[in-house]
């Protein structure tokens, strides 16, 4: 039975053949880098979640960004190490790479204009602060939340849960709904029987106890009083200011709580409905 130090010596004698020599280093090379990406993420996560705790605090939402492309940052320049490492292999040096791309630089110009582009303007994203991780934004008609700002890419997930995943160089309009206060509004329909004056007053009391049980609204809810008239019913408005992300908890709420006090105040809801009047005609 061999022996574990012959298993070794025939191991030594297949890594010096050139071609698995090759392989194994340029393996080696890419388990380095996978590691180092991995160990990278976290060294960076926890430096970011000690600075939460630090004198000076950023917000919770720069924090995610600047995580994020300090983690992308990493990724490119490990990946960047890892291609010369592989190139120093087969004996290609960068100046090389460097000297055939400044000769080829007209060509790799017009095919590297979208990637350019893309930077560029990922650089203006987080240096203007336009959106960062953890803000609800509307891009392109893609509505969610940012899940990640890259200087290349931004990823915002829907509520559906699809990640979508656009180019930053395409970005032409964002609507951030996540700065500064929210509208929150909640239009009631009454039929036209009832005594209007009696539901504002209900409505009003709902909005009172609201603005003592939420801490989430930051002004009001108001009720404007009558906004449209409708086939079957008048329309009543209620609107409010709530903190970012909370205006359809608010809303929700808002309802939940009137159907509750017109059932036990035997207010009712209007319905479309059709009189049908039969009429007897003497033939």
């Amino acid at each position: 039975m061999e022996t574990i130090a012959q298993l070794y010596q025939k191991f030594s004698s297949l890594y010096d053949i050139k071609i698995l020599k090759v392989t194994f280093d340029i393996i080696k090379i890419l388990v380095i880098a996978f590691i180092g990406i991995k160990i990278g993420d976290i060294l960076i996560s926890r430096f970011y979640k000690l600075q939460t705790k630090g004198k000076i605090q950023l917000p919770e939402r720069k924090i995610g960004t600047l995580m994020s492309l300090t983690k992308n940052i990493l990724r490119y320049v490990i990946y960047f190490i890892a291609a010369a490492s592989i190139l120093k292999i087969f004996n290609i040096e960068m100046t090389s790479i460097l000297a055939v791309a400044g000769i080829g630089s007209l060509a790799i110009g017009f095919g590297a204009q979208n990637l350019v582009k893309d930077v560029i303007s990922g650089f203006f994203i987080i240096f203007e602060d336009q959106f960062g991780v953890g803000d609800y934004i509307t891009i392109n008609n893609f509505s969610g939340l940012v899940e990640e700002v890259g200087l290349r890419i931004s990823k915002i997930r829907d509520f559906s849960g699809d990640l979508h995943i656009i180019p930053n160089g395409e970005i032409k309009t964002v609507t951030n709904h996540t700065r500064g206060s929210m509208r929150a509004l909640v239009n009631v329909g009454i039929p036209y029987e009832e005594d209007v004056d009696r539901i504002i007053n209900v409505l009003t009391q709902i909005c009172e106890d609201i603005k003592k049980s939420r801490n989430d609204v930051i002004e009001g809810p108001t009720v404007l009083g009558i906004t449209d008239f409708q086939d079957s019913q008048v329309l009543i408005t209620i609107i409010a200011k709530t903190e970012p992300m909370k205006q359809w908890e608010v809303e929700r709420d808002i309802r939940y709580r009137i159907k509750k006090v017109f059932d036990r105040e035997k207010i009712t809801f209007p319905y479309p409905h059709t009189d049908v009047t039969i009429t007897n005609i003497d033939t």
